[in-house]
């Protein structure tokens, strides 16, 4: 039988978890109206197997209609007064007697949210009653031990309910919080999405209002081909390059092509892309420093300035001279510093750029002072 209906009707919870709650438990039946079906069914819970079975109540409707009406929410009653019969849905044996025993019941009625009325709940104990205190039930089992029993199961019931109850109040409020909270996300999202949009909207007009304005200096119409216009679109870099890399753009474009004055300049993606770099400059740090006899370190430091300052000037498609590096340094020095500077750490460089064959790459296959100490 499906947990989740099993929950939904009170007295099914109650007959799944009396095993557990009732002492000296043997077997129980549940009379519920079904909210579906619209009629009386009964499932059986025994102790021997510990499985909820499904029971024909074999024309009882009339009869248990009338046990539901009463307000007697708990009560005893013995086997001989119960005025039913049961047919077993399996063995189809008419009668089913629960042992040879004299049994005393213990029948709890439990309100049914569909139909307003008490579904029925009928408990049968083991002869052994020790967990009562008792041999027996029909040992000295008076008004007094019932009332005191059946006061002890109802409020083992109550609890029971009551942390259902607020468990499922708790779980169902997480639930809404996780639905509220996931519309908010969403809801989010599409406003991220919105700005995001909107922004790379502004950018990209405010790239080719730079790259107009270059244009117009040189007196020159621009045109932009479609691959530029989708490199300026998925444009992610650094910001504070915008200027410069408009400037170098157009000045490349318009060398290469010779444009006359007032002629067409044609911008093709490859004028962008080595100045409107997407990838947001970082600096070298090898880290070698942190590995390496101290002896080395100002050497390696210097080979880490140049080839930062190496990067920078080709990303302005400047030449790889010692006077463009020079300029390109934190602190800008001549191209002789520089060479005086190699010179005195010679073999040092010879002898990190062995040691570390992929390090410093771009001053070692384009600088010609690195170049020519490396070949000597």
């Amino acid at each position: 039988m499906n947990q989740q209906f099993i929950n939904q009707v009170e007295v099914l919870s109650h007959l799944q978890m009396s095993i557990k709650l009732v002492p000296g438990f043997n077997r129980a039946f549940a009379f519920f109206h079904h909210p579906i079906y619209k009629e009386i069914k009964a499932i059986k819970l025994s102790n021997s197997d510990k499985k909820l079975r499904i029971v024909d109540t074999h024309n009882l409707s009339s009869d248990i209609n009338k046990l539901r009406q009463s307000e007697i929410k708990i009560e005893w009653v013995e086997e001989d007064d119960i005025p039913f019969e049961i047919v077993s849905k399996s063995t189809n044996i008419q009668k089913e007697v629960f042992d040879e025993y004299k049994h005393y019941i213990l029948l709890i009625r439990i309100v049914n949210k569909w139909d307003n009325k008490s579904d029925l709940l009928y408990i049968y104990f083991k002869p052994n009653a020790s967990n009562f205190g008792l041999k027996k039930l029909d040992n000295n089992f008076n008004t007094e031990h019932k009332s005191i029993i059946s006061s002890f199961i109802k409020r083992s019931f109550d609890i029971y309910h009551q942390q259902r109850s607020e468990f499922e109040e708790v779980n169902n409020q997480l639930r809404n919080d996780n639905n509220i909270l996931g519309s908010q996300l969403k809801k989010l999202k599409i406003e991220s999405q919105v700005r995001e949009k909107k922004v790379k909207s502004q950018l990209e007009k405010y790239i080719y209002h730079l790259l107009q304005n270059e244009a117009e200096k040189l007196n020159l119409h621009l045109q932009l081909t479609q691959e530029a216009q989708d490199y300026i679109q998925n444009f992610d870099g650094e910001l504070s390059q915008l200027e410069d890399a408009a400037k170098s753009s157009i000045s490349m474009a318009y060398r290469v092509q010779n444009t006359i004055e007032g002629g067409l300049l044609k911008v093709e993606d490859y004028y962008l892309k080595p100045f409107f770099n997407k990838e947001k400059e970082t600096s070298v740090n090898t880290g070698i420093e942190a590995i390496e006899d101290s002896r080395y370190i100002k050497t390696i430091q210097m080979l880490n300035r140049l080839e930062n300052a190496a990067n920078k000037v080709q990303s302005n498609g400047a030449n790889l001279s010692g006077s463009n590096i020079g300029q390109a340094m934190p602190s800008p020095i001549s191209a002789p510093a520089i060479s005086d500077a190699l010179k005195k750490h010679k073999k040092k460089i010879q002898s990190l750029c062995e040691k570390y064959p992929d390090e410093w790459t771009l001053i070692r296959r384009s600088f010609r002072p690195v170049i020519n100490i490396l070949s000597a």
